[in-house]
């Protein structure tokens, strides 16, 4: 039984942070949320944003995944607790033309 308060309390506490996250980015700039007891992840409306919405939320590693169609830049940090995920458009490696 407290296993599953636990559980409940830490999912709660998810919610209260990405209600925060939220309201700091602005809803109209996020399309998805997916949020688990210890990790939350945001898709923008747009990819162009994601690495502004990540750096605004303190996520600074990133991952870029060009081997899916179409690649994108995963983003990622910790938020008051939590692993955190922001979905943005692919970077370019340094030096190459857009």
């Amino acid at each position: 039984m407290r296993k599953l308060k636990q559980n409940s309390e830490s999912l709660a506490r998810a919610l209260d942070v990405v209600g925060e996250a939220l309201a700091r980015i602005g809803l109209d700039r996020v399309e998805a949320v997916t949020v688990t007891r210890n990790r939350i992840s945001l898709s923008p409306i747009d990819l162009a944003d994601g690495e502004q919405i990540a750096r605004l939320l303190g996520c600074t590693s990133a991952l870029d995944n060009r081997m899916l169609t179409p690649g994108f830049t995963n983003w990622s940090g910790d938020v008051a607790g939590f692993e955190v995920h922001v979905r943005a458009r692919l970077r370019q490696p340094g030096g190459a033309l857009a």
